[in-house]
Parts: structure tokens; C-alpha cells; sequence
């Protein structure tokens, strides 16, 4: 049947949550055992939380609650990446055109891509859940049942959340359709949604105070929030056959209306969000003005940079953020680390600057804008290299683009915080350059490993920007460089004044910037020139 046919060509084909290019003569045991010692490795992290939090709830039979926290987070997960994944697999898949164009219901098209954006879900949240399933087991000895109803479970939790993700990523998708920067517009939508979870995170205390006067335990509170938890924790307490109808309606009959009702739309929005981009420009006449290598290059990269939503949005979040927290700084600064510093014993010579110094660290580290650049040149990548450019302006050229996107970001968030707080001229200057040093780190960081791990053939930009070996080891280097050193100063900071332990920290990281960045230069080249499209 078509339907099958559909199933199995999308799911052939960049399924592995952890999928990075290999050389072709790797044998399949090398392919298979990485992201399957990654998988484990990270479930033996929250698998020792999940036995923390068992430890001290088994003694007062409330081993569920631990259940019941790990689901609502994978909940709010899932919704929070089915945003913006929804984008890259529902609407701007590479596809389009072919499947749109063969005689198959659009219903079908829209089913077969939703089933794949929840099998990522799946694959994610089971990372989480799995290890909180066995402390579950471990503490408590359930009955057969408790097997068969958290599998179900397992499966029914990304439904909700990635259809109601998706009927998001549809209200941006045709708000950002009516304008001519679709792309611009889509990823600021996107953001604006994402800024709003965050206050509403940072209200939610008094939210969840009023809850908590009308709840008599965590479980009932996280039961008002998301009903299906509630459901669940019912039936591993005490198997129901109504309960368990409940479960599945509630899950299944949202999803079955969002296909029929999407799919009369889902076409229409596709086609619409082609129309600007299918109209001929008009040029200017006159003399074209010629530019260097590397600003020409920079300019490509920013074109290709905002012309893709889930590139932009992946990448300038924590930029935004950056602004929004230091706003927040400078009107709760003072009270918020105060509290900080009290409740967690920490002294209280590592100022409100040296906090804010680490933020910029974090800000920076975080923002990995290269480990996707060389990726998503796809096949474009031969006629770059057609060119008579050497190829470490190519290089240079995209560290620039690092610059020129978030420079102007964390220098804004700074010289608000150094406006209100008046740091003094020695952690003035260490917050700025630590501002230019992590941005060209992680820059460097980021090129390093695509050309380690390119990804050339994906079918759309989620694949290289989020499923990609690159961009994972970006983000996990730029966040062990981040609690590295914090653990380093904390410790040192004992028998060391603190700034002279901040000027050599930021020493240390200069030097390691230069190292990777004469690295880059001497190998890239070579690197970039042996990639394959």
C-alpha cells in the first residue's frame, strides 16, 4: 500500500537520534556502538538522579511522584522541541515538491511526518524515562501489568505535545507567510513563543502556590497540570479498564482530529510560503561593487544563516535570553543573587560580577553557530570549492559571521549590566573579553567538529542543526568547558583571590581559543577540500 511505502521511505533514512557521518570503510559495529554507548551514557546520569529521588521517596510509598515529575519534564520537552522541529519536518522538508506532486493524500504526507517528528520525541524522551522506570521497579516490585501500561505510556506521552507543537508551528508558519522576510519573521515568532514560556517559568511559583493551598501532594498538583499523569499513576497503582480507555482517547482522538483537519490546510500553507520565494527580484542597475573574499563569503553565510528557521531560532535564543536576563538582572539583580548565594552555602566574595561573568561564559559557549555552517552547505559546497578562494578564507569568513551575529547580543546584554551595576575597570574588561574570546572559541570548537563530522545529505535543516555529530559534540564541549570551569574557581577560589583566579581562567581559555585556531588553519583546509558531496 502507499501508506507503507511512504512509512518505510521516510523512516529509512536519518532515524538515529545520534547519526553522524563515517568514513565509508568504518565496519557496522563502529556505526552502532557509539550512540549506543551515548544513549547509555545518558541514561546512567539521570538514571543516578532517578535513584536519588527513589531513595527518599520508597520509605513513604511515594515512588510514583518520581514517575510522575520525569513524565511532565519530557512532556514540556517534547512540546518545547516539537516547536521548531515541526518546522524543518512538517513544513520545509527538502521533499516537498516530489511528494506533493505524486498521487497521494495529503492526509497520508502530514501522518507519515507527524509518526516521524514523534519517533525522535520517542527516542528522546526515553532516555529520560527509562532510567526512572527502573529505579520505579528497583524500589517498589511491581506486578506484570506496570510493564505493560508504562510502555503504552511510553508511546502515548509525545502525542499531545507534538500535535499541540504543531498546530504552534502552523499559526507561526502562516503568520511569517504573510511577510516577505518569512524566514526573519518565522524564527522571531518562534522566539517570542519561547520568551514566553520563560516568564511564564519565572512566575511560576506563584502559580504553583496556589495550587499547591488546594493539592495535598506533588502528584496531585502535577495531575491538575497534565491529566493524562494522573491517569497513568492510577493505573500502576490500581489497574482500571475505564482508566485506561481514558488514557487512550484522550490521547489518540486529538491526534486523529489534528490529521483530518490538518491536512485540508497543510497543503495550502506549504504553497503559500513558496509564493515569495518563486517571484523573480528585481535588480538594480549599475555598476556591481566588487568586495573581498572574506566579506563576501560573510555575506553568503548570513544569507544562508537567516533564510533558515531552525538554524536561526536553535542558535539565537540563548542570544535573546541573554538580553532578557540581563534586564532582569538590573531589576531584581541584587535580591535574586543574594538569595543564590545564601541557599547554597557559596561565599560571599564571588560577587554578582563574577556571576555575570560566567554567564557571558555560558552565553557564549552555548551559541554554536559553525558546527552546522559547513553541513548546510549541502551540494553548493562544489561550486565553493570551484572557486579560486583559498579555503581558509572560507573558514575565516564563517568565525566572522560568528561575530557578526552575536557580538552585537552579548555587548548589549554587558553594557546594560556594567550601566547598572558598575562592575569596575577590571571586571569591566574581563566581561568584555571574555564576550570576543568564547565567541571565537566556540566558533572555532564548532568548525573543528563539522569538519571532523560533516553531515552533507540530509533532507532538511533539523537533521544538521539538531541530529547531527557535530552540532552534539559542540554543545556538549562548549558545556564542559562552562562547568568545568565553574567547578575550577569554585575549588581554587579557597586559596586564591578570586580576580587574579578569573584573570588567569580567562587566560587559559585565550590560550586554548589560539591553540584550536592554529589547529583550524593548518588542518581545515585540507579537511574542507577531502569532504564529499
Amino acid at each position: 500500500m502507499k501508506i507503507f511505502s511512504l512509512i518505510k521511505a521516510a523512516f529509512s533514512q536519518d532515524m538515529n537520534l545520534f547519526k553522524y557521518t563515517t568514513k565509508r570503510n568504518s565496519s557496522k559495529i563502529n556505526k552502532i556502538m557509539f550512540p549506543v554507548i551515548l544513549f547509555a551514557l545518558i541514561c546512567f546520569s539521570i538514571g543516578t538522579y532517578s535513584f536519588w529521588l527513589g531513595e527518599m521517596l520508597a520509605p513513604y510509598n511515594l515512588t510514583y511522584v518520581m514517575l510522575s515529575m520525569f513524565i511532565m519534564a519530557v512532556t514540556i520537552i517534547s512540546f518545547m522541541e516539537g516547536i521548531y522541529k515541526s518546522q524543518g519536518i512538517l513544513f520545509d522538508a527538502k521533499d516537498n515538491d516530489l511528494l506533493f506532486s505524486l498521487p497521494i493524500k495529503k492526509s497520508n504526507i502530514l501522518l507519515v511526518r507527524i509518526l516521524k517528528l514523534m519517533v525522535f520525541q520517542y527516542l528522546f524522551n526515553l532516555m529520560f524515562l527509562l532510567p526512572a522506570i527502573i529505579a520505579y521497579i528497583y524500589y517498589e516490585k511491581p506486578g506484570i501489568s506496570f510493564y505493560f501500561i508504562s510502555i503504552l505510556m511510553s508511546l502515548l506521552i509525545p502525542i499531545i505535545p507534538t500535535v499541540i507543537s504543531s498546530v504552534i508551528g502552523y499559526i507561526i508558519k502562516l503568520v511569517s507567510s504573510k511577510f516577505k522576510s518569512k524566514k526573519i519573521m518565522q524564527t522571531l515568532l518562534s522566539s517570542i513563543v519561547f520568551l514566553g514560556i520563560f516568564f511564564v517559568s519565572m512566575n511560576m511559583e506563584k502559580f504553583m502556590a496556589g495550587l499547591v493551598e488546594n493539592a495535598t501532594s506533588i502528584n496531585e498538583i502535577l495531575t491538575k497540570i497534565y491529566y493524562p499523569i494522573g491517569l497513568f499513576i492510577n493505573l500502576i497503582n490500581k489497574f482500571e479498564v475505564l482508566d485506561l480507555i481514558k488514557l487512550l482517547v484522550i490521547n489518540l482522538i486529538p491526534f486523529a482530529i489534528f490529521i483530518v483537519i490538518g491536512a485540508k490546510f497543510y497543503f495550502k500553507i506549504i504553497s503559500k510560503s513558496k509564493e515569495n520565494t518563486t517571484k523573480k527580484s528585481n535588480t538594480k542597475k549599475g555598476i556591481i561593487k566588487q568586495r573581498k573574499p572574506i566579506i563576501a563569503f560573510t555575506t553568503k553565510e548570513l544569507k544562508r544563516y537567516f533564510s533558515s528557521p531552525v538554524y536561526m531560532f536553535n542558535t539565537s535564543f540563548a542570544l535573546i535570553l541573554s538580553i532578557c536576563v540581563s534586564v532582569l538582572l538590573c531589576i531584581k539583580g541584587k535580591d535574586i543573587f543574594e538569595v543564590m548565594l545564601t541557599t547554597y552555602n557559596i561565599e560571599t566574595n564571588l560577587s554578582i560580577q563574577a556571576l555575570f561573568y560566567f554567564f557571558v561564559i555560558f552565553v557564549g559557549v552555548s551559541t554554536s553557530i559553525t558546527s552546522s555552517s559547513i553541513s548546510l552547505e549541502g551540494r553548493t559546497m562544489n561550486i565553493t570549492k570551484s572557486l579560486p578562494i583559498k579555503e581558509d578564507v572560507i573558514l575565516k569568513s564563517k568565525i566572522l559571521t560568528c561575530f557578526v551575529i552575536e557580538l552585537p547580543f552579548i555587548i548589549i546584554s554587558d553594557l546594560v549590566f556594567i550601566i547598572r551595576f558598575n562592575p569596575g575597570l577590571l571586571y569591566t574588561l574581563l566581561i568584555i573579553i571574555a564576550s570576543f574570546v568564547t565567541i571565537f572559541l566556540s566558533a572555532c570548537i564548532g568548525l573543528i567538529a563539522n569538519l571532523k563530522y560533516p553531515k552533507m545529505n540530509a533532507s532538511n535543516d533539523t537533521e544538521v542543526v539538531k541530529q547531527s555529530m557535530s552540532s552534539m559534540v559542540s554543545v556538549f564541549a562548549g558545556m564542559g568547558i562552562f562547568f568545568g570551569s565553574i567547578a575550577l574557581v569554585f575549588y581554587l577560589n579557597k586559596f586564591i583571590n578570586l580576580e587574579f583566579l578569573l584573570i588567569g581562567h580567562l587566560s587559559l581559555l585565550t590560550i586554548i581559543t589560539i591553540v584550536l585556531y592554529v589547529i583550524l588553519m593548518k588542518k581545515g583546509p585540507k579537511q574542507y577540500r577531502e569532504i564529499n558531496v
